[in-house]
């Protein structure tokens, strides 16, 4: 059997996703559901065990990139596969586990040349023993999704592709591998004919199959009859920076392998010598390349990724002419804001957008002529293609999202498996022993908002360690929505619109339309409310629906105060209608700092021994898993100098959150630059237009660095030397202070509400007066001049953070308050 054959397959690359479906899966989804809809699963003694399969481990291609971030998702699992003669050099992606591999390899020459031993691998697949293991996982390009599962084992296959060179494109690659006559072509042809065999008997024994493209799901269709799920593989969409400006060539990166059609871009260019074209990449074509390249065409071989990364920015487009399953380097140069002129089948088609906000444009035939008449109609219209719309494009498709999608399927198929956490190859320590008493009191969690905001994320922690009990439901859709999926957590919303207009600074009486839309609001939570035991409010706008539906359900209602309520927060009528709440029906608050308790106190006059103050817990995980990732890799792959003194602000862009004080202190002293990370969320992109504008006004456009909403939080703060916490009016708490010392770095903060409960002056930290731009400047200076005063404070605010605003003890607290407030009410 030919290398050809095997090193295609080890090419390949994966896949994000349509609808969730469900299917009839053996015995680990239960028939009987409940009024929601949810499968009902009886709960386990133990939590599931899984093991995850992959073909072969040889080298980090495409599919062990996908493989890396299953492993992200199932840190606990066990790992199978044929072979494995991965190098211990480049072993960083199997997260330091252990690998279970097949007789083939102690077979001899095996770890030189195992593509030899292809017809022994379905044999060899399937004497890898699974059988102790709930949930099973294949990630298949070969022989993976037919390892051995019995009827009570869940087994999803991630299919980068049904076996290629054995289906569709076998006349193709046995003429590239030249084995179209004599015997060994009869060999490799008989050899196909019992894989392919092999492999439509296999396909029945997996439960859910899931492509990397719809390319792909039609292929699995063709070849299995089945349906598949489609989820994209993951790009590190967050290594490539956006460039708006752009040069004058266009460029083309790739291996050097026929099926690329490099030769063809290169002949197109050929006869254009008006446009340059830059090639990057090495492989079997080179000299086919290098022998059609003319003056307009610059050959440059392999490059490291930094120089990759510049031509990918820099570049006016991006030309791809291969019919891929997917295409990695399409989505990598989207997310550098370079639009993409593609061949218009395979992959290509989901990646790039035409029509509304367009990405590319496709061209339909594999010939220099189609390649020519797509790269006219491109220069036709040069601003046809926006920079940012590429990049929004490519953010579909980027690692935390595969780990999401994925990780969902797996959790709504297999309820019992718990919570882990997606976003990071790390377990969430399993907070339920107390959470799963048998009065451990049902909870309907109640959020307004659908963005990530703080709060959200606080819930979200609330609800991954009380899974089992808690639904949430939403009055808003967006991101926060599908993280509460992701975390296989039930989750509905409910979005009338009532409260879109209803601010917290006040404003006019609400009119008619959204009176009755609240009315709707309460009717709904009311009838939710009948199948728990709490209402527990995580917003401000939630407790006032919550307090509603909670008097008229008999269920007692929990607000979890996260705002300082006074008039620089809230305006008049706001304020009235939550003292209003508090005599109506609040039963209980959880307050997330003394400051925001004395302040409703103030307000309300309610009983303090119905309030309890729990700071906010943060996961350290996100930052542990960085611990061996230097801090000049995070700004390369951020796209942030590397030799400055960075001072990160990291919140929403909102005046009261006073970037703009930082901006002023750059002014005050040129050591040190700034970089704004957020974006504006609730109506105020005036600001955010402010900030822009001032940084021109000024000349501190190298100075500072907006990058906008980021997931990688954990990341950006460690690619800073200084966390900047700047707030003009006192912040309820300032979860953005414990992440700053959880990612061990000096923290600067304003002297006011709940920050001076988190840092004491000089010890974890630095405090300054608020809105005062001089002292914040002397200050950042003060740690500039002095690497060991930042070393000290850094030390001393992982310590406070580890010991104080841990994540399981916050969950703990808030369950034992919920439960405590059930008790007194029966």
């Amino acid at each position: 059997m030919s290398h050809e054959l095997i090193d295609e397959a080890a090419r390949t690359e994966s896949a994000a996703a349509p609808a969730l479906r469900r299917e009839q899966i053996a015995s680990k989804v239960i028939k009987k559901r409940g009024e929601s809809g949810a499968a009902i699963v009886p709960r386990a003694a133990r939590a599931p065990r899984v093991a995850i399969v992959h073909d072969w481990l040889v080298t980090y291609a495409g599919a062990e990139r996908v493989l890396e971030q299953i492993i992200a998702c199932f840190p606990e699992a066990d790992l199978f596969a044929v072979v494995d003669f991965v190098e211990e050099k480049d072993r960083a992606f199997l997260h330091g586990k252990r690998v279970t591999t097949s007789f083939i390899q102690r077979l001899p020459l095996a770890r030189k040349k195992y593509r030899t031993w292809l017809p022994l691998m379905p044999l060899a697949i399937e004497q890898l023993d699974v059988s102790a293991y709930d949930v099973v996982i294949s990630s298949s390009h070969a022989v993976a999704k037919g390892v051995l599962t019995g009827p009570d084992q869940f087994h999803l296959s991630y299919v980068h592709s049904p076996i290629r060179y054995a289906w569709d494109l076998q006349h193709q690659y046995l003429q590239e591998s030249q084995l179209t006559r004599g015997t060994k072509s009869v060999l490799a042809r008989l050899i196909l004919h019992y894989i392919r065999n092999w492999d439509v008997r296999t396909a029945n024994s997996v439960d859910q199959f899931v492509a990397n493209s719809e390319f792909i799901a039609r292929r699995i269709h063709k070849v299995y009859q089945r349906d598949a799920a489609v989820v994209y593989p993951p790009v590190d969409i967050e290594a490539f920076a956006l460039e708006t400006r752009k040069d004058d060539f266009y460029l083309t990166a790739s291996r050097l392998v026929p099926y690329k059609k490099i030769d063809l871009i290169v002949e197109a260019f050929a006869r254009m010598p008006e446009r340059k074209l830059v090639v990057i990449g090495d492989g079997p074509d080179m000299q086919k390349v290098r022998a059609k390249a003319t003056p307009n065409v610059e050959v440059m071989g392999y490059q490291p990724f930094a120089v990759l990364h510049d031509r990918m920015r820099r570049a006016k487009a991006f030309v791809f002419a291969a019919e891929e399953d997917f295409g990695i380097s399409v989505v990598e140069a989207q997310a550098c804001g370079t639009p993409v002129i593609a061949y218009g089948k395979g992959g290509a088609l989901e990646t790039v957008r035409e029509g509304t906000r367009p990405t590319g444009l496709f061209f339909e035939e594999q010939r220099a002529e189609a390649i020519i008449a797509a790269v006219e109609a491109f220069e036709r219209e040069p601003g046809y293609f926006r920079p940012e719309d590429c990049r929004a494009n490519a953010e579909r498709f980027s690692a935390a999202r595969f780990r999401e999608q994925l990780f969902a399927r797996v959790a709504q198929a297999v309820p019992e498996i718990g919570y882990r956490d997606t976003a990071r190859p790390q377990a969430v320590p399993d907070a339920q022993n107390e959470v799963d008493a048998p009065d451990a009191p049902r909870v309907l969690a109640i959020d307004q908002s659908g963005v990530l905001g703080g709060a959200e994320l606080s819930l979200l922690e609330v609800v991954k360690g009380l899974r089992s009990r808690i639904e949430v439901l939403l009055f808003n859709d967006g991101p926060f929505r599908e993280a509460l999926a992701a975390a296989g957590a039930r989750v509905d919303v409910l979005d009338s619109g009532a409260l879109r207009n209803v601010r917290r600074d006040g404003g006019a009486a609400p009119r008619l339309g959204v009176i009755a839309g609240i009315a709707a609001l309460v009717r709904e939570t009311r009838r939710r409310a009948r199948t728990v035991d709490v209402l527990y409010a995580n917003t401000q706008r939630a407790m006032v629906i919550g307090v509603l539906a909670g008097r008229l359900s008999r269920k007692p209602v929990v607000w979890h105060l996260r705002d300082i309520v006074s008039p620089e927060h809230f305006g008049r009528v706001q304020r009235m209608v939550i003292k209003g709440c508090a005599k109506l029906g609040l039963a209980h608050v959880i307050a997330n700092s003394h400051a925001s308790a004395r302040e409703f106190v103030q307000l309300t006059n309610f009983d303090e021994r119905r309030i309890d103050v729990v700071h906010n817990g943060v996961d350290e995980a996100p930052f542990r898993a960085l611990d061996r990732v230097s801090q000049g890799t995070l700004r390369a792959q951020i796209g942030l100098p590397v030799d400055a003194f960075l001072v990160g602000a990291f919140s929403r862009l909102a005046h009261w959150k006073g970037q703009h004080v930082l901006l002023e202190a750059l002014r005050h002293d040129t050591r040190f630059h700034a970089v704004l990370v957020g974006a504006p969320l609730f109506g105020e992109d005036a600001y955010a237009e402010e900030l822009h504008a001032f940084v021109k006004t000024h000349g501190l456009e190298s100075r500072v660095h907006f990058l906008g909403f980021r997931h990688d939080i954990a990341a950006c703060m460690r690619a800073m030397d200084v966390i900047a916490h700047t707030s003009i009016t006192p912040e309820p708490f300032g979860r953005v202070i414990v992440e700053g010392m959880l990612a061990e770095r000096p923290v600067v903060a304003s002297r006011d509400g709940g920050v001076t409960e988190i840092v004491e002056h000089g010890a974890n930290g630095l405090l300054c007066t608020p809105a005062d731009a001089a002292e914040l400047a002397a200050t950042l200076v003060s740690l500039h001049d002095d690497a060991a005063l930042r070393e000290r404070l850094a030390a001393a605010g992982l310590a406070v953070a580890r010991a104080r605003f841990g994540k399981a003890q916050y969950v703990e607290t808030v369950d034992r308050v919920l439960g405590e407030v059930v008790k007194r009410g029966r």
